[in-house]
């Protein structure tokens, strides 16, 4: 992986980016293991070829410091910043699987701390958010499996819920006044789905098989729509003078549909645009999509 630093930022901070002291020891992390194989593989392939920007980089940076400030504040009831490791024939078919997880209280209350956007912590509260819950559940599974590291006071502590606090990078108090649904603090607390054992035990074994399988194919498995934030193709119905769209629809005739119940036609004050879908991820987040054939035949 290379860095460079096009927008000149301190040299303090490009140090920060560069002397990132992660490392899993192990054949897979968490994070690594509910993220698509494609991404993965690739990333291995070409690390050497990898570059990204220092300013690309700054959201993760904040991230790291929140994980400071947690491991400062726990008390000695807690575990914090714990990274745990299992490995077997059956489950990870040989492979090392790793994963830590920010704070466990004595309750059993296991949290992860993310910042991220308002705009994606609002989505997770009311629709969920599907990584993050596969997230916290592989770490629930190493925790069932790793009894001895969560002994606290001679007492071993067993997850029995999950969340995420997630701390809104851009939150606006002027949108809380404007809207109902807006997060109406910075920070929201977001319960997480607890699996069954089997459950969590059969999402491993599947995701594991998968990316040992990635491996081993010169034609890598596609990404799905989902992990390529898949944004599919609009119909904006604009009105002359409006800069943003009345409805947004999915088909031609849809819009059409709208503008006759308004009782609006196109060319008289309005008119149909079409807006293209487009992979958002591959597009402006991942950082391999120079060697993936679908960003090559996509992208242009």
């Amino acid at each position: 992986m290379k860095y460079t630093n096009l927008s000149n930022l301190p040299k303090a901070i490009e140090r920060a980016v560069e002397n990132d002291p992660y490392e899993s020891n192990a054949d897979i992390s968490t994070t690594r293991l509910i993220a698509p194989p494609r991404i993965r593989v690739l990333q291995k392939r070409n690390w050497d070829l990898i570059t990204e920007d220092v300013s690309d980089k700054i959201f993760s940076l904040l991230g790291q410091s929140v994980h400071h400030v947690i491991e400062r504040a726990k008390t000695r009831k807690e575990i914090s910043e714990k990274r745990l490791f299992y490995k077997d024939d059956k489950i990870t078919n040989g492979w090392t699987l790793s994963g830590a997880f920010d704070l466990l209280n004595r309750d059993g209350h296991l949290i992860d701390f993310k910042v991220t956007s308002a705009w994606s912590a609002l989505s997770a509260l009311e629709k969920g958010k599907p990584e993050w819950e596969n997230q916290l559940n592989v770490l629930d599974f190493l925790a069932s499996k790793n009894p001895k590291e969560l002994v606290n006071y001679k007492t071993e502590i067993k997850v029995k819920r999950l969340s995420v606090m997630a701390i809104l990078r851009d939150w606006s108090k002027v949108r809380v006044m404007t809207s109902d649904k807006y997060p109406k603090k910075q920070v929201a607390m977001i319960p997480i789905r607890k699996w069954t054992y089997e459950e969590q035990e059969s999402y491993v074994k599947e995701r594991i098989k998968i990316h040992q399988n990635a491996e081993k194919v010169s034609e890598l498995p596609m990404c799905t729509a989902t992990e390529r934030w898949r944004r599919e193709d609009k119909f904006a119905v604009m009105k002359s003078g409006r800069k943003s769209a009345m409805r947004l629809l999915d088909t031609r005739e849809e819009a059409m549909q709208y503008l006759a119940s308004q009782n609006m036609t196109i060319g008289k004050g309005c008119d149909i645009v079409e807006r293209k879908g487009e992979d958002v991820r591959c597009q402006h987040y991942c950082n391999v999509n120079e060697f993936c054939s679908h960003y090559m035949k996509t992208s242009f």
